[in-house]
């Protein structure tokens, strides 16, 4: 009979002791994954990979070629722009060249049939004399900024390349015409975003029929967080709010409603270490973080109520004997 009458005592221990299992399993299967993120992070290369978007070699009998690198070097994911800096050169191949270049850069969305104009474009200028190029563009991409860090971004970019003739007259040069005269590379040069393989896209299924651009080359690029943030925001937000119902439930009340709010800043201060400075705007983290800090004073609040009905000797809670 006595051990019955400790059954009841015992099995929110026993709960508790189930749960905690679970938990320190489930990070013990985590936690390699990010250890092996972060060892590659730090000690892989600084920077993304170069990969060409052209893969026709120069031309040897072309009277003029260029070579241009596209590098990511900035991506707001308030403004949901991506900066990328337009380097390289163009060289003539003859005494004189008196035509020059433009290529043109354009973000092609799926929804951009739908919205009035052409897609997001910037155009550079290019002077076949062999001077260097170093100009940096802005164009929209899309995606998803409060689900960091589980957002997830996406560009289409499609690359027109025109001959400007010395009366102005502007020539769109096909991918046959292109060919051999142009080399074009991209890199990610992103410090918290992870950018994937260029993607090849046919450039005929993302033109319009009025859009005045005829794209000799197109690709697709996504932008990820590196694993191990993901990893370590799961094991940080599940660690903090086993803390909390550890607090609630097997504290004393007068502990916990003294160190309510050490409890509060402590959980809120999990989101200093997981986001950086420049993110303004409302998180998943921010979310998971606000739930826990509900469930923490919610429970706080039942448990004084508790308190106050059993100190006070109310009746509320209690049932009515049977007539």
């Amino acid at each position: 009979m006595r051990h019955a009458g400790h059954t009841p005592s015992r099995l929110r221990f026993h709960i508790a002791f189930a749960i905690t299992g679970a938990l320190m399993l489930a990070i013990a299967v985590i936690l390699p994954f990010s250890v092996q993120s972060i060892v590659d992070d730090v000690l892989g290369p600084a920077i993304g990979r170069v990969t060409s978007i052209t893969k026709t070699p120069l031309a040897t009998a072309g009277t003029a070629y260029c070579r241009l690198h596209l590098a990511v070097v900035g991506l707001d994911e308030s403004q949901l722009m991506a900066t990328l800096r337009l380097s390289g050169h163009c060289r003539c191949r003859r005494a004189s060249c008196d035509e020059s270049y433009r290529i043109a850069i354009a973000s092609v969305a799926t929804d951009d049939a739908e919205a009035e104009g052409m897609p997001p474009s910037v155009a550079v200028t290019l002077h076949p004399s062999g001077e260097a190029i170093l100009q940096s563009v802005e164009l929209p991409i899309r995606g998803h900024p409060v689900r960091y860090p589980f957002d997830h971004y996406d560009m289409t970019l499609g690359i027109a390349f025109q001959d400007i003739a010395p009366d102005g007259t502007v020539a769109t040069l096909t991918t046959e015409q292109v060919a051999g005269h142009l080399a074009l590379s991209i890199q990610e040069l992103l410090p918290r975003q992870t950018m994937s393989l260029p993607v090849p896209v046919d450039p005929a299924g993302i033109q319009e029929e009025d859009d005045s651009l005829k794209y000799a080359y197109a690709f697709g690029v996504s932008f990820d967080r590196p694993r191990y943030l993901r990893l370590l925001t799961v094991v940080l937000v599940l660690l903090i709010a086993a803390a909390a119902a550890y607090a609630v439930f097997l504290r004393p009340l007068q502990d916990l409603v003294v160190n309510s709010g050490a409890l509060v800043l402590g959980v809120w201060g999990i989101r200093a270490i997981l986001t950086p400075g420049n993110l303004y705007y409302l998180t998943s983290i921010d979310v998971a973080l606000s739930i826990v800090i509900i469930f923490l004073l919610g429970a706080i609040t039942v448990r004084a109520l508790v308190f106050i009905h059993d100190e006070g000797d109310l009746r509320v809670f209690r049932r009515r004997p049977r007539e």
